[in-house]
Order: structure tokens, then sequence, then C-alpha cells
């Protein structure tokens, strides 16, 4: 039967008719470029207005692929880009739904929620709605002059803005809004990790799922968020530090103008990443809803949400930061201590003395080089990621009333698309982006050859369904082939996730023990 392109049934939502169209295989509703929020210059770095509504029925067939981004050809997207896409079982098992809500990726300056990666098909599958959407990037989403016309965070913003559309709205497409997960990967994961601290998110979800980011990580607060917005714009000739100036030169500029700013992240004593604009704490601005007024780690020790998690990582998420790295960038990063900007210390020499310890612990008395490739990675998978997932479950399971579940995915097939496209695809584990490719059925890899990938795809797609079902990733009826006991304060559980699923020990505690002891040391708490 030719079903390509066919009417999806409509939905009447409070924005008016929509209709949408029945997927390829025939197995699925799509509803996708719905707007769930609004555009214009007088708010470009601000919260989003409301929804706009529309007369007639609204067509729901055309994803809008991204919002203003910088790239290899230029800077791609349309401003008008606040688009949620919606995707039904067309024959479910049950009503209503629970309903998944995914946050991309792409270091805050890349990426959307399209089909190209994102596509719905291995989840959809299980009985789920997934939902994915795109959200302001780069300097439109996370310039933050701390006044009332720039306060940061429009970026998270817009992901709120988001999931309180789909909150309301998700009943008419036969999802239940008291059983919404939202789950994220890296840029996505820091994102819900910092909705998951903030008041503004309350009520809107009911569980997480962070894949390889963390409130925790050093690349997660922008500490110096004036400071980065007057050097972007002394990349164009201004030599400003005011915020009021800095935001007339903005207003002046069109999207277009404000994206293609090319900046490289200045050099300084600290190993950080490439990430120049990130998340910041707001100031209290009379009349602006924040999303983060204080540091991540003060809020979880005085008031943090109650909701069940899933924190994950890879086994090698650092062969997606070695395999840019080239022999100078390697030189210009060995000038630099081997620490992150969110720690303090009382004097340099302190701060040398750590920074020698760290050295020594990955290097031993050798300089940093690609000749030590494998060290460098295992520095940037620990200070980058792993380290800090663990560190914020251990402070979620001392704090809050939650369930938290932790995982490795440790599976290297045919679908480690970013391990295959570095030149260390060679090397054992997964690296950093790779577990998507086992979650969703993107058309950037429509194919799956080998049966080994087949049945990593099921074990991760039935937990993480499982999870946004039930709460549980392992229930009693699960047919999978390992409980998953979630982790205590006294012990940390993880579940490998490979051809074959087991229970183990952390991955690196002598790395754990390192870091913790540093990090309760010299941790940042001032903001």
């Amino acid at each position: 039967m030719n079903i390509v392109d066919q009417p999806a049934p409509e939905v009447v939502i409070e924005q008016g008719i929509l209709s949408g169209k029945i997927s390829a295989d025939g197995t699925t509703f799509e509803y996708v470029g719905i707007p769930y929020a609004t555009l214009n210059s007088s708010i470009r770095f601000q919260a989003p207005g409301p929804p706009p509504k529309w007369e007639g029925i609204y067509k729901a067939i055309y994803e809008i692929y991204e919002c203003p981004q910088y790239t290899f050809l230029g800077v791609i997207g349309s401003e008008d880009c606040l688009k949620v896409n919606i995707y039904v079982p067309a024959f479910p098992k049950a009503k209503p739904h629970a309903v998944m809500v995914y946050i991309h990726g792409g270091s805050f300056i890349l990426g959307n929620g399209g089909k190209l990666i994102y596509g719905p098909g291995f989840l959809v599958q299980k009985d789920v709605i997934v939902v994915t959407f795109n959200y302001r990037l780069g300097p439109l989403g996370f310039l933050c002059l701390r006044i009332k016309e720039a306060p940061g965070n429009a970026g998270l913003k817009d992901q709120i803005a988001a999931l309180k559309w789909v909150k309301e709205n998700i009943a008419a497409f036969g999802g239940d809004p008291d059983n919404i997960t939202v789950f994220g990967e890296s840029a996505g994961a820091t994102s819900l990790s910092l909705l998951l601290l903030s008041e503004a998110s309350a009520g809107l979800f009911n569980r997480a799922i962070v894949q390889s980011g963390s409130a925790f990580s050093n690349w997660a607060i922008n500490r110096k968020p004036e400071f980065v917005a007057s050097y972007l714009v002394s990349k164009l000739g201004y030599n400003t530090t005011d915020p009021k100036e800095i935001y007339e030169i903005f207003s002046k500029m069109n999207y277009k103008e404000i994206t293609s700013i090319n900046a490289d992240t200045p050099i300084d004593l600290f190993f950080k990443t490439q990430i120049l604009l990130l998340p910041c704490i707001e100031a209290k601005i009379p009349g602006v809803e924040p999303i983060l007024t204080d540091l991540p780690y003060n809020i979880i020790t005085r008031n943090p949400k109650n909701i069940d998690i899933i924190y994950g990582i890879t086994s090698n998420e650092g062969l997606i930061v070695i395999a840019e790295e080239t022999d100078k960038s390697i030189r210009d990063r060995s000038v630099r201590h081997l620490l992150g900007s969110d720690l303090s210390f009382d004097s340099e020499n302190e701060m040398i003395e750590v920074a020698n310890k760290i050295h020594k612990f990955y290097f031993g008395e050798d300089e940093i080089s690609l000749k030590k490739y494998v060290n460098v990675t295992n520095l940037y998978s620990h200070l980058y990621f792993e380290m800090p997932a663990i560190l914020e479950s251990e402070y979620f399971l001392q704090n809050a009333k939650s369930k938290v579940y932790n995982y490795i995915f440790d599976y290297s097939g045919g679908r480690n698309v970013l391990k295959l496209h570095s030149t260390y695809w060679n090397e054992p584990g997964a690296s950093h982006g790779d577990d998507l490719f086992y979650v969703f059925k993107g058309n950037l890899v429509p194919y799956t050859l080998f049966e080994e990938d087949k049945k990593v795809i099921h074990f991760i797609t039935e937990l993480w369904t499982n999870f946004a079902k039930y709460g549980n990733p392992t229930p009693d009826n699960s047919e999978l082939p390992i409980k998953w006991s979630p982790s205590t304060k006294e012990r940390l559980k993880f579940l490998y996730i490979d051809s074959k699923l087991r229970m183990g020990p952390m991955l690196n505690p002598e790395a754990y023990n390192l870091w913790k002891h540093i990090c309760e040391k010299h941790r940042n708490f001032k903001i």
C-alpha cells in the first residue's frame, strides 16, 4: 500500500488545527515544524514570545532544519526556527503514551532536532511519543549581558518554552502530560542538567536521562559572560566592556552578521574546551524569569528536585576531542595548567602544585603531545565528561530523594559514527556521541547491517523507554537479561551497555579519587 506522504489524523490544539503525514514505513504519525514560540528583533536575546495562532489548517509536514549557526558553508538556518516535531505511534498498544522529549547537542553552537540524526523510529516502535525541537544557538542563544535587554540563557529559555508547549499540548496527540521524560546528549545533556536545577522547569517533566553532559563540567557555565561579549565585539573593531553599549552594537546587526562572528577562545591559564558561548548565572532583574541565579553545586545542596535520573557516559569520551587536535594545538595547550576554570586556589603556587600532580598522573615525566594521544584522550574523557557526571550523581544522591541510575556505553560496532569518523577508530570502547546512533534511527545512518548492532539498539531503546513508561529501566515484566540496580549514597552502581549487559564497578577509580579530592578542596562556589 502506498502511504508515503499520506495525511495523518488532524489534531486540534489551542493555536489551531494542524495536519501531519504518515511516515514512509507506515509506523508513525509525523507532525513536524510546529511553532512553539515566537521571536522578533525586539526580544532577540530574551525569552521567546508566546506560540502563534493560525486560521485554517497548519500543514505540519515540513521540517524547519535549524536555528542560525555558523558552518563551513557560512551561516545556515533561519531566525524563525523555534519549531517542535512530534512523532506518534501509528498503531498504539496503549494510551495515553509516555512522552520522550529530546534536547539536541552541538556545543551550544550547532545542531537541530531534525531527522538527519534524530530519527524517531527505534523509539516509536517501543510505543512512546518522541518529541524533538530547535533552540537558539551561539550569540543569539547564549549572549549574556545580565541586563534586561540581554539577560542571558535565551537558548535555555527556548527549551523551557518547548517543554511548556509539550506539557500543554501533548494530550491532543495521545500523550500523557503527566508522564514526560526529557533526555539529551552533550550540550543537550548539560542543558537538561541545568534545567533540573532551575525553578523555571518545575512541573514540566517527570524524569531525565543525561547522556555525556553535566552541570558540574567546567564547560557548563560561562563565569565571565560580560568579558566574552566584550571579546566578541572586539573582533568587530569595538573596544567596550559596557553591557549597554555591547547590546547596542549587536542590536544594529542582523542575525547572519551576529552568527558569523569568528572568535576563538582566548588562551588563558586553564585547560578549557574551545566553547566560547555557554549558559550563565543571571542577574535578578525585575520582570525577567531567570533560568539560573546561582551555581549548580549551590542549588543542588539547597533545593534539588526529587526527579529520577539516568546519568551516563561513553567509555572513551575523549576520542571526539583528540580527533580535532594537531601538534600545534597540543603544544598551545601544554602551556596551560591541566585544570578547569571552575576551581579556585589560595595562590599561584598552590595552583601549579595541583596542576603538576595532574600532569604526573596522566603523563608522568613526559610532555603533552600527540605521541601520548591515549593519555590526552583519557584526560579529556575524565575532565570534561566522566568525573562531572559521577560527581553530579553523588550530589543528587546525597541531597535529593531521587533514584539515580548510572551507565557506561561501551559498545563498538557499525553505528559508532563519531569514532569511525575520527582517526582513532581502532581504539577500544565508544567515543562521545556514539550512543546516539543506537538510540536514534536518523537519515544519516538509515541502515543497520550487523546483528550485534541490532541487539545493542534493542537493549538501549528498551532501557530508555521502560524508564520513560514506568520509571524503572528494567521493571519486573522486562525481558532484558539483567536487573539494573540504582546507585545508592554508599555506592555507585554502573550498567555497562555492550553486546552483553552487565553491572560493574566504576570505570576509572584512580582518576575518580584524584579529581574528587581536587574538586572537594578547590571547587569555586562563588559566582
